[in-house]
């Protein structure tokens, strides 16, 4: 074991008490005694005792130069003034609170560590320490813990609230020290090959990431860190699984755990626990052959019972999974289980209520065996304290703030369209992504040290990720409904109760009345083909979401196997289901499933779970939300048309229709897959006014495409024209498709010639007009 020369920086903190000694930047190496000397003395035997196994304390990458280790000049110290806002039972008041902070430049950057706290931070720019140190005591502790925590350090001064014993006169100096120690891994030739080669290949060392820099918090989860702790620390059934929906802070609360590990504010028996980060995924990479996983993961547990250490995994079922041959089903359970109960291995992992039942069935032995510490969602007052603590890190990382106002509107938002899980984590997420759009964006008010974004600005990054327009998230937004319906009228011709359908579902949208558990609406459409059932869908897609790329469509003839639900939600160990890829990659859409009818029996079955749950559940049993879509099916039953009514009966035709496609819906689809549609809707035949709509359109499209646009070329036809379009391409069974393929045949293939022909043509005006019963082309 070779040996290294370290050298330290150890502040040294002289009191009426006795001394104390701090190592720069690691709190938890620290010394007391009633002399200099002799705490010095300690300092150098903790260094050479904790350095060969803990080396991260002494070294931030593993090389030389460090957190602890000294390099170059040796820190400045000084006294911090700082005002902080506190609370007490009765009022919200400000304090003066005078703190120790020694100093140290690093390249650009300074090192900040208060030893009292103790907090360490960095800081850019030195003239921004005292700020910087204010919002890092904000993060730390919540208002209401302030008071407590800080009051040995508040400057009373004149005030009631009691003496000014807290603040004392201080000496605090620097002393740099030379400790010999055997360190393998301090940057010598020795750190090629690790102790736990196995583990450091397959997992991540979360009690050196996280060492690093400040470990991630769990604000307001401070019952459930303790409990976690507390579990780890028995003797008997260490093993725990954190059991709650996604978003709820599963990971940060093991996160938050380590980070107090390595302060040592846990149980004794955790303070040199090393916890490493794994996943059913990593444990499998690169494994080919036979037997090579299971060595794999037998040496995985070898080294974590030498090491004495901790196995995280954020998620139990894709561990559970993780086996190289459909031969061994048990898979890494069945070689970890025997270790977990007996209590050697000890393992941190996580689950989703609706992944509990799948692991029963699967792994009921393993799910016994680990102690369940459910974690339930915040509520709506528990985010906002989230999201205010939230607030001091995005100021430090983008130098904006979340006002009161902005927090409320980021709670409304992520509750109104909560498809992305449960809180805190959709407002987080939000929070976090208006900071890093908007970080020059904020607006700076009198008396506030740093810019705060405001509600607009959440509603603008809402907009962003959802596509949802603004004047269905922002109430004081214009929104003329007349000007919706002249929308989607404009789009689809003729079929008033498609307009009025999707009209109703934005107002609804609107009005924040969608149902929070299910699709924001399903709607069943009838008709012959061509009619407009698609296009409706389309138009609706690009009003919603701004594109008609966010239109999923499944051609449901595709889907007549009695595997065919599989394929939409994915098979057990098989490959991800169309459907739930999609959706999970894009939860904001319209989803069409087209020719319902010739689907198989269990693709019905499924989508009676997405209308009335607004959820997947794929094989493996994690749902996928469909809150944030609109489902719409289409269906040609019933497109043969009711028999005819005769001329007195003409008025009544609508009325016929919907009576006719209801009788055959409901003879076709069972009673309670019909009663979960929202509204299922009849589109009517096209007629000849239709038609003539649908032939203009077409031709105004032909006439405006690129290559015409492109040589400033203007075209336009004779009614004459239209007339012989309508007559050729017209058929009431197949609606506009003919039409579409008529304008294609007579007009933009003439078009192509003409402009082929002519060489390099610009400028020019053409009509089509009718010569010898067919249109031609000319110059006007």
């Amino acid at each position: 074991m070779s040996a290294k020369s370290l050298k330290l920086d150890v502040l040294v903190d002289e009191r009426p008490q006795g001394v104390l000694a701090y190592l720069f930047g690691e709190e938890s190496v620290a010394a007391a005694g009633d002399t200099v000397e002799e705490v010095l003395a300690r300092m150098e035997l903790l260094a050479k005792k904790i350095a060969p196994v803990q080396p991260w304390k002494f070294d931030d990458s593993g090389m030389a130069g460090s957190k602890g280790s000294a390099e170059g000049a040796a820190p400045t110290v000084r006294t911090l003034r700082l005002e902080i806002p506190v609370v007490d039972e009765l009022r919200i008041f400000s304090v003066d609170v005078c703190l120790i902070a020694a100093t140290r430049k690093r390249g650009q950057r300074t090192q900040v560590f208060l030893p009292e706290i103790p907090l360490e931070f960095e800081v850019g720019d030195a003239a921004q320490l005292e700020f910087a140190a204010r919002e890092h005591l904000c993060d730390q502790f919540t208002i209401a813990q302030r008071l407590d925590a800080l009051h040995a350090f508040i400057d009373l001064g004149d005030s009631d609230l009691g003496d000014k014993s807290g603040v004392e006169t201080r000496k605090i100096d620097v002393h740099r020290i030379e400790v010999q120690v055997d360190a393998p891994k301090m940057g010598t030739a020795d750190a090629q090959e690790p102790d736990s080669p196995t583990l450091e290949a397959v997992g991540e060392p979360l009690h050196r990431r996280l060492d690093k820099k400040d470990a991630p918090r769990a604000f307001e989860r401070g019952a459930e860190v303790q409990t976690l702790l507390n579990y780890l620390a028995d003797e008997w059934e260490r093993s725990v699984l954190l059991v709650g929906p996604s978003g709820v802070g599963k990971t940060a609360i093991v996160y938050d755990a380590v980070g107090r590990m390595l302060a040592g504010k846990c149980p004794d028996a955790l303070k040199e626990s090393n916890v490493w980060q794994i996943s059913g995924g990593r444990l499998m990479a690169g494994m080919r052959f036979l037997g090579q996983w299971q060595e794999r993961v037998i040496e995985v547990i070898r080294e974590v019972q030498r090491s004495g250490g901790i196995l995280f995994a954020d998620n139990l079922v894709e561990l559970l999974e993780a086996s190289g041959n459909e031969k061994y089903a048990e898979g890494s359970p069945g070689l970890l289980l025997p270790h977990i109960v007996s209590g050697e291995l000890v393992l941190i992992t996580e689950a989703r209520p609706e992944q509990l039942a799948y692991v029963e069935q699967r792994q009921p032995s393993f799910l016994r065996a680990l102690r369940r510490l459910p974690v339930e969602p915040m509520s709506t007052a528990e985010t906002d304290a989230v999201l205010e603590r939230v607030s001091f890190r995005l100021g430090r990382q983008h130098g904006v703030r979340l006002g009161e106002e902005t927090r409320q509107r980021i709670i409304e938002l992520t509750g109104r369209f909560p498809n992305a899980g449960a809180y805190p984590g959709p407002a987080v997420d939000l929070a976090e992504r208006m900071a890093r759009t908007h970080r020059s964006k904020g607006v700076q008010k009198e008396g506030e040290d740093r810019p705060s974004l405001a509600a607009d600005h959440a509603i603008e990054a809402f907009a962003s990720q959802t596509g949802l327009p603004r004047e269905l998230l922002d109430s004081n937004a214009d929104f003329d409904l007349d000007k919706i319906e002249a929308f989607f009228r404009n789009a689809v011709f003729d079929q008033p109760e498609a307009t009025s359908a999707m009209v109703d579902l934005v107002s609804v949208i609107r009005a924040g009345l969608n149902p929070p558990d299910r699709p924001f609406g399903s709607y069943l459409f009838l008709g012959p083909t061509g009619v407009g059932k698609t296009q409706t869908a389309l138009t609706l897609a690009r009003y919603l979401f701004g594109s008609e790329d966010r239109l999923l469509r499944f051609d449901m003839s595709e889907y007549q196997d009695p595997y065919s639900a599989a394929r939409l939600v994915g098979r057990y160990k098989g490959e991800q289901g169309e459907l739930v890829r999609r959706v999970r990659e894009q939860p904001f859409q319209v989803i069409l499933l087209d020719e319902l009818e010739k689907a198989h029996a269990s693709v019905f079955d499924l989508l009676l779970q997405v209308m009335g749950e607004g959820r997947l559940t794929d094989a493996l049993g994690q749902t996928v939300p469909m809150t944030g879509s609109v489902i719409i099916m289409t269906s040609n039953l019933g497109s043969d048309g009711p028999e005819s009514l005769g001329f007195d009966a003409a008025m009544s035709r609508a009325e016929a229709e919907r009576q006719h496609f209801m009788s055959a819906v409901e003879a076709f689809f069972r009673p309670e897959f019909v009663g979960r549609v929202d509204r299922i809707i009849p589109f009517r035949s096209l007629g000849h006014p239709t038609a003539r709509k649908l032939v203009e359109r077409a031709l105004e499209e032909a006439f405006s495409r690129e290559g015409l646009a492109r040589r400033n070329i203007q075209v336009n036809a004779t009614e004459a024209v239209i007339d012989y379009l309508i007559r050729t391409g017209f058929d009431e069974r197949y609606g506009a498709r003919p039409l579409r393929q008529a304008v294609e045949n007579h007009i933009t293939a003439k078009l192509a010639d003409y402009l082929s022909s002519a060489g390099n043509l610009k400028g020019q005006r053409l009509v089509f007009e009718m010569v010898d019963g067919v249109p031609e082309l000319r110059r006007e």
